[in-house]
């Protein structure tokens, strides 16, 4: 590789200069960007992906991949990197984003970054409308616009409850409205299809011992402490819950094929893209699980979430990664009848209050 050589910050498959996406995993790359130093001491986020650069070896046979991403012996497909990878900015904050079983292609996505002394984080989760093309796109471009202009901003001067919830909310709005238009450059650079891609839409804040959360569409939030009263943080944008509050029983309007119709999403041809805000302080450790609904479609109740947190953190050694692989493994394992997301941060409240966020410039 030449010093000047361009790779996608994303999955780190190699790039032209005049590419707007990166032809091995989708995410939107404007102009490219250079490959990163790998010894430099930064938070950015981790990626972890499959090797499917010319010259890996092919899964089914062992031949070798070619250019075109074919195995040159058996004609086989080498795995995308969208397929699955994690991400973990800081021991305390990671996740998976997995394709599932039935999908042919994962249209999820997530950005995450985080201050190594635990003092700051942030999750994005989105995930793509499977019925308009190119979803998978305006799902990785609107997180990581969200991810990268919520982790740039500036730490606030004044602490305490209500003035980090104004102040988050505030930036959370903006993240959003960078996220919509994120996925409606997409759309632009498509050539402004008749069904534009697009994508729900949800963020978490970590910051001085309170969680502020911004949400399009129906991916979830859930703070799940350790001791005390779990709490889904989102109302699913969809008309589920329209079904739900006008009293149908849940066995019954799950079961409704409109169901995860949603109402709200990101994108050219939203009605409407703003979000709703809610806040959490954080008084006992716990887990942040920000996720898209392939994993919460099978543990739909509070209650079931909790039991199921619960039940893999046990064996997860409080590594968010571990607990977010075995979340969608989980889901997997269910089923897996969609793309399915987890991304966690490990909340302890001294350790949060301690840092706020002193590390970020």
């Amino acid at each position: 590789m030449t010093d000047t050589e361009l790779r996608c910050p994303a999955c780190g498959a190699p790039i032209a200069g005049t590419d707007t996406f990166c032809e091995a995993c989708g995410a939107h790359v404007g102009a490219g960007e250079a490959a990163p130093d790998p010894s430099a001491d930064t938070a950015a986020k981790t990626t972890v992906v499959p090797d499917t650069s010319a010259g890996a070896v092919c899964e089914h046979c062992g031949g070798e991949i070619l250019d075109d991403g074919f195995c040159g012996t058996c004609g086989q497909k080498a795995p995308s990197p969208r397929d699955r990878w994690s991400e973990q900015p800081a021991p305390w904050v990671g996740g998976v984003c997995d394709k599932g079983v039935v999908h042919p292609a994962n249209e999820d996505a997530m950005a995450l970054a985080a201050d190594p002394d635990g003092g700051f984080a942030v999750l994005v989760v989105c995930d793509g409308v499977t019925s308009a093309p190119h979803s998978d796109r305006a799902a990785m471009a609107a997180a990581r616009a969200a991810c990268s202009l919520l982790s740039g901003v500036p730490v606030p001067v004044t602490h305490g409850v209500a003035a980090t919830i104004s102040y988050w909310t505030s930036a959370l709005e903006k993240a959003t409205s960078e996220a919509n238009g994120a996925a409606v450059g997409v759309a632009h650079a498509l050539g402004d299809p008749a069904e534009p891609p697009s994508c729900t839409f949800v963020a978490a804040i970590v910051a001085d011992a309170v969680i502020t959360v911004a949400w399009c569409g129906d991916s979830r939030a859930y703070w799940l402490p350790d001791a005390g009263d779990a709490r889904q943080l989102t109302v699913d944008h969809s008309l589920g819950t329209a079904l739900l509050a006008a009293g149908e029983p849940r066995e019954q309007a799950e079961a409704d094929p409109a169901f995860h119709t949603i109402t709200r999403w990101l994108g050219a041809d939203s009605v409407e893209h703003s979000a709703e805000f809610v806040s959490q302080t954080i008084d006992t450790p716990g887990w942040l699980l920000v996720c898209s609904d392939g994993l919460w479609n099978y543990a739909s109740v509070l209650e079931e979430m909790v039991a199921l947190v619960a039940d893999k953190s046990a064996t997860s050694n409080g590594d968010p990664v571990q607990l977010a692989a075995a979340l969608v493994d989980w889901a997997n394992a269910a089923g897996g009848h969609d793309n399915v997301t987890a991304a966690l941060a490990r909340c302890n409240p001294p350790v949060l209050l301690h840092g706020e966020g002193t590390s970020r410039g």
